[in-house]
């Protein structure tokens, strides 16, 4: 299939990952393609495109004849989804490629990562991933960082200290390899741990949701 091209396609693809990333839509809710088109002030057909490649990277799911919906996510998908995360950030951090100043970007302020932590922390990730440089990387994590999205925006509500998380993250990004990845393992680890906790917070928030 040709890759589309129009303006529109993009715009549609853009605010859809967002708005997945940000947990605007809740676990199993139906995306209408008409009415995101008109909020978007778009036709149905781009819309529609954004939403095929999204099924096309598992970020919904399209269920023939009925729709397009927000996958849902088990305890062993979340546990997966980290494990893969910290895959990622692990590769990233190869020595190879750690040769550029990983320390160079300006970080948030600690009001900013008081008041946002878990943005920050992605921030953080993603800025480590693209200063490798691989296309392929880069790629995979964007995909990884929408998925995840939903669920670490409900970690506030199963785990302490994230504010204290992200300072020490941020803290190492300047520090030693062996500080980063030690932090990386302990920061994934937690969260693995807690699969079952975020995946009963996620399905009870999907519940929640209006029909």
């Amino acid at each position: 299939m040709a890759e589309p091209q129009a303006e529109p396609f993009h715009m549609a693809l853009a605010y859809l990952r967002d708005r997945l990333q940000s947990g605007d839509y809740r676990p199993g809710a139906r995306i209408i393609a008409v009415d995101l088109a008109d909020e978007l002030r778009l036709s149905t057909t781009p819309v529609r495109e954004a939403l095929s490649r999204l099924a096309g990277e598992g970020l919904v799911e399209d269920r023939r004849g009925q729709g397009y919906f927000v996958r849902l996510l088990s305890a062993a998908d979340i546990a997966d989804l980290y494990r893969m995360s910290l895959a990622h950030l692990l590769i990233a951090h190869e020595p190879r490629r750690t040769a550029r100043t990983i320390g160079a970007a300006s970080h948030p302020t600690a009001e900013a990562v008081e008041r946002a932590p878990v943005s920050a922390i992605e921030e953080l990730f993603r800025r480590w991933v693209l200063l490798t440089g691989s296309r392929m990387l880069v790629s995979a994590f964007r995909v990884l960082q929408v998925q995840l999205g939903p669920v670490r925006r409900l970690e506030a509500r199963a785990l302490s200290d994230l504010s204290g998380e992200a300072a020490r993250l941020i803290e190492a990004d300047g520090a030693s390899r062996s500080d980063r990845l030690t932090l990386l393992r302990q920061f994934h680890g937690l969260r693995i741990r807690e699969a079952e906790r975020l995946a009963a917070l996620l399905e009870a928030d999907g519940r929640a949701a209006p029909e």
